[in-house]
């Protein structure tokens, strides 16, 4: 399904049968056809509505579905979110490299450990990888690429593509509305991560430095708060960054819930205080990353109501020879 789950936009491609929608293009020769719509479940026959028109296609015959943007998206406002984003997660070490932003966190998680293109002039030309190669190596890091696949897709770089990234988005008025302000249950809201926070956060995420976590959660160029249930049972972080469009984005990051704990509303008790956080920084939308094979997680948010604004992933660079050199 490359990442698609209900509620998602999709193009799906089929072959052509009894039992498929006739090819829209009236063509009788035709033997494959595709249709663009709002997947309504992918568990066979796919379910596809198209303006006002339900279609059903059996699995059998479908070929491909890929996935696209909730809404068309141009290159420039993927740079846009993409700077908030990285201004609200920056590591503790940063360095413009043409038109690469870099970043470096002591090794604590990917998104503070890599190189993210966000001038229209950034190239993944021999020379440049060749640089950000041994800017990390300066900090005993191996190079790691954030890549947007709409502006440098992952063909482009020889190397070992890694994990696919989906960034969501929302509307934060709709998303405060449909979450309401009151919780549950009490959610305490600190311009700080106490230790409890830090360590539910760092459960599993190995680091090089037992302070790592803190340099790099406590690191933004916003206004942060931490969101905490109870011992640390949910937990959540809220940043506030502006665009370079001038656009106010809430990042929803680090959304954890004790395992033993889920299915009870934490999470929801979570985003509804960090959302109503948002909107009284003066945020009017909100964004957050979800790996695309975490379709636990994908399907909830979107039923919180977001939606794809596009994808990344992350590649580890086969770096060049530095000329001179013997490999």
């Amino acid at each position: 399904m490359s990442g698609a789950v209900v509620g998602d936009r999709v193009v799906v491609r089929y072959r052509l049968g009894d039992a498929t929608p006739a090819d829209w293009r009236g063509d009788p020769a035709a033997a494959r056809s595709d249709v663009t719509g709002i997947l309504l479940d992918d568990a066979g026959p796919l379910r596809i509505r198209r303006d006002d028109e339900e279609l059903s296609i059996p699995l059998a015959a479908v070929t491909s579905v890929r996935l696209l943007s909730a809404k068309p998206v141009r290159n420039s406002e993927i740079r846009s979110l993409e700077g908030a984003a990285a201004a609200a997660w920056p590591g503790v070490d940063t360095e413009w490299l043409d038109g690469w932003f870099l970043r470096s966190g002591h090794g604590f998680s990917r998104r503070a450990n890599s190189a993210v293109p966000l001038g229209r002039h950034a190239r993944p030309d021999a020379s440049t990888l060749r640089r950000i190669g041994e800017w990390y190596a300066d900090r005993d890091l191996p190079a790691l690429l954030a890549l947007p696949e709409r502006l440098i897709p992952p063909t482009a770089v020889v190397g070992d593509p890694g994990v696919e990234v989906q960034m969501l988005t929302a509307d934060l008025a709709a998303l405060h509305a449909r979450v309401g302000e009151r919780t549950s249950r009490p959610v305490r809201l600190e311009t700080a991560p106490d230790a409890g926070w830090l360590r539910a956060y760092s459960t599993g995420r190995s680091s090089r430095q037992p302070d790592a976590a803190t340099g790099v959660v406590t690191a933004g160029d916003g206004p942060l708060t931490f969101a905490t249930i109870g011992d640390a049972t949910a937990i959540g972080r809220g940043s506030v960054t502006e665009a370079p469009d001038g656009r106010r984005w809430l990042g929803l990051t680090a959304l954890w819930t004790e395992p033993s704990a889920r299915g009870n509303g934490l999470s929801s008790d979570v985003v509804a205080a960090l959302t109503a956080w948002g909107v009284r920084q003066g945020a009017d939308a909100v964004y957050l990353q979800v790996e695309s094979d975490n379709r636990v997680a994908g399907s909830w948010y979107r039923r919180l109501g977001f939606g794809l604004h596009h994808t990344y992933r992350y590649l580890t660079p086969d770096l060049p020879a530095t000329p001179g050199s013997v490999r």
